[in-house]
Order: C-alpha cells, then structure tokens, then sequence
C-alpha cells in the first residue's frame, strides 16, 4: 500500500478532527482518499461519506453514485446519498453549471457541519487542483486573495491532499487496485478549467516542470499578506443570505478596502467569480448617491444604501398570491409563520375576509401602527429600508391596504388594543 498518499502536514490536518464526511464524487482522486481513510489506519476518528449526485450526466451520474455506494456497502462505510436538480438550480438562479454545482455542494457541507454531524468535510482537491486555481486567478485579475489559492481549512472544508501531486495519486490508484470513474465532462475543454487542465499545463510544463510547486510558493507568500491585510480591514456581517458592509470601509487603504469586499462577496459564495474590474466598480459607489447599483457576475448586485452597501443576489418578483388562510406561507423568498411566537403581534379577527398574502404592488397603502397613512413606498423610504428589498417584501394584504409589511409592521387597523380577545403572532425569516 502508497501510505504516502497523504503527506505529514495532510495528516497533521485532519489529526485536529475526531469526526469527519469525506466527500466522493467516484472520481480517481476522491475513491483514491476514500480507500486512504479506509485502510491506511493512519486516522483514528469516525467518518463517513458524502455523494452528490448532481444528476447532470444521465446515467452516467447514477453509475458514479452507484460506485460509491458499492464499495461503501462492502466496506461497512455509512454513506449519505444526495440527488440535486443542479440544472434547474441554475436556470432559476442564473448561475453557470460549474458555479450551480459548487453552491450547491457547498450548502450541503455547510449543512453538515452546522448540524454538528461532522465537523469538517474532507475533499479530495490536489496540489494541481491548487496550482490550476492560483493561475487561474492570475488570469482573472483577481488580486492577493486568489493569488492565496485553495484554503487547507476554510471552518467548513479541509483539503489534506494540497501538497500531493497527481502521480502519487495515480500510483496510489494503481497499486491498490481503487475503483473509480472518470467524469467525461472533465475531458471537454469549453469549461475553462478544464482547457488550463488539459490543455495549457502541459506546454507549461514543458518550460517549467516544477511549476505546480512554484505556484504553491507564491500562495504562501501571497497568504502571509493576506493574513496582515485581512487583520486590518473591517468586517461585514452577514443578514438574512445578504452581507452588508459598512460604506466606510471604502475610507480605508485600498488593499484594505479590496479585501473587505471580498470578505462581502465571500459571505453570499460570490467571490469567487469577481475579478478586479469588479472589485473597483464595488469601490466607486464611495461617491456615488443612495440607492445606487453596481452588476456583479451572476446576478450579484451591490447597493449603497443609508451609509451601508448591500450585497446580495438579484431575484425575480414573485407575483403570487395567496388566501391569508393557514398558518405557513411562502412568498418572495420569505418563509412565513402564524402561531405563538414571532416579532410582530395582531388581532386576527381584524383581518377582513379576502386578506391575501402577496409581494408590495404598486399603489399600496399603509396606516403605521398608531400613525398616519401613506403610499407603503414612502413608508419604506422613510424607514430607510433598502431599495432592492422592496420588491419582494411579503406582506398581507386586502386590496391595496397593507394590513401587515411582514418582518417590519403591523398596520394600525389591525393592531392589538383593548377590545383584543384573541392574539396572534407573525414570523418572517428569508428562505436562504
């Protein structure tokens, strides 16, 4: 058996965790970890295994899952099996296939590790997989952060095969006789990794034969930089799926002001598409008026807004509407919640019959809870609520009266007072 599959400070990485989800894709790389873990007995804590079926290659896809499922079956490994719709993802949130597939991936590990089911999720990615990522960066524009290339431990993700080159896996592979599948998509070269993969690496290394350790060089030194640099530059926070940043941020040094946008972009999984073209036009809404908008790569826009800018995927306006009967909802992105608990309390028996729960309209008006009334856009004006969270506000409706701006207000006419016999609460949480 190859034992150096994995080398010291691979193991020295995953020596920090007792439970671990090793992520299988049926690939060379992954099947090639898997077995690692399986029979080296160099890991003495629990895991299992995750596979995503992304379901984007037919039966080629269910053949990868079933490779997995076989060798876990015949090993006694618990594995945890997920089929995803990747393509109607993508076609309803405008993203490309790799980008879809990823956030996809890494809402599931996020899943897991919240949960406390594992505490990270081990993948598979190599020292070419590093050095592919870094150059790629290079070519994008996109500055120190990805000059830094793949995270060995990003809290989420631990990548113990960074240092390991491809020969030693496909050694590793050989001499244990692992199964695997190759992914044909891996061999198309209008995906762009792939044609750096397949196609310029190889006259790369003709020139430079050492070049994927010379790029794990210049990551180093580039994440020395980063680690002073991001010590140094304001933080966003992070609310309801959106990241918001304070507009001071950009006072500050612009390569403190570069890294807080990408800590922004980080936070919605949007970094990794933004180049440096981007990042400046994020940097030019210093001067800029209230309630401007820059585009961003799939869908993402950043909003200047009351002395903070907003960064958040751009969604569709949900038309639907539906009878203000039950007690679960779902509009405009927002799950919402009739019961006990909640903010927001009302007089149910105040709510006229035909009450609808629906996104603002045009010509909406709104009576403020122990105010006067006013077109419910002049209202969120003066609340200073963000322009581009406005269309997909859920609120209840009967009419053009709003009778409750869900998460935000309870209009008057249906307010508790005196007379209340009966009390109901409302919870709006965004449906992230």
């Amino acid at each position: 058996m190859c034992e150096k599959l994995i080398g010291a400070d691979g193991i020295e990485l995953i020596s920090r965790f007792d439970k671990l989800a090793l992520a299988v894709s049926g690939g060379r790389d992954s099947m090639a970890l898997l077995d690692w873990f399986f029979s080296s007995g160099e890991y003495p804590g629990e895991f299992f295994v995750v596979h995503v079926n992304h379901n984007l290659r037919g039966d080629n896809s269910d053949a990868d899952c079933a490779l997995v499922k076989n060798y876990c079956d015949e090993r006694g490994i618990k594995l945890r099996i997920y089929s995803e719709d990747v393509k109607g993802f993508c076609e309803r949130g405008g993203y490309g296939t790799e980008q879809g597939a990823r956030l996809i991936r890494r809402r599931i590990f996020r899943e897991i590790t919240e949960s406390k089911e594992a505490q990270r999720v081990v993948t598979a990615h190599h020292l070419q997989d590093f050095a592919e990522s870094v150059l790629m960066h290079v070519f994008r524009g996109s500055g120190i952060d990805g000059l830094c290339g793949i995270s060995k431990d990003d809290g989420m993700m631990i990548r113990p095969l960074l240092s390991t080159d491809r020969k030693t896996i496909e050694e590793y592979i050989a001499k244990n006789k692992v199964p695997y599948r190759d992914d044909e998509s891996n061999f198309d070269d209008s995906y762009t990794r792939n044609y750096l993969r397949n196609s310029a690496f190889p006259v790369l290394k003709k020139v430079y034969p050492n070049i994927e350790r010379s790029l794990a060089m210049l990551a180093k030194q580039a994440f020395y930089a980063k680690s002073y640099i991001s010590g140094n530059s304001m933080a966003p926070v992070s609310e309801d799926g959106e990241a918001v940043l304070d507009v001071s941020a950009l006072d500050q040094p612009s390569a403190l002001q570069s890294d807080s946008i990408f800590k922004a972009l980080e936070l919605i999984g949007a970094r990794v598409d933004c180049e440096s073209v981007h990042i400046e036009s994020v940097k030019s809404l210093k001067d800029k008026k209230n309630g401007t908008r820059v585009c961003l790569p799939h869908n993402v826009e950043v909003e200047k807004s009351k002395g903070r800018l907003w960064f958040y995927r751009k969604e569709e306006k949900d038309m639907s509407e539906t009878p203000f009967v039950g007690e679960s909802f779902y509009v405009g992105g927002y799950e919402i919640n009739v019961g006990d608990t909640g903010r927001l309390k009302y007089d149910p028996d105040k709510i006229p019959d035909g009450a609808v729960v629906r996104t603002r309209r045009e010509g909406d008006r709104f009576k403020r809870f122990r105010g006067g009334e006013k077109s419910f856009g002049d209202y969120l004006t003066d609340i200073g609520y963000p322009p581009h969270k406005r269309d997909n506000i859920p609120v209840v409706a009967f009419g053009s009266e709003i009778l409750i701006a869900a998460g935000i207000e309870i209009s008057d006419r249906v307010a508790v007072d005196e007379s209340t016999k009966t009390i109901k609460r409302i919870d709006t949480k965004r449906r992230v």
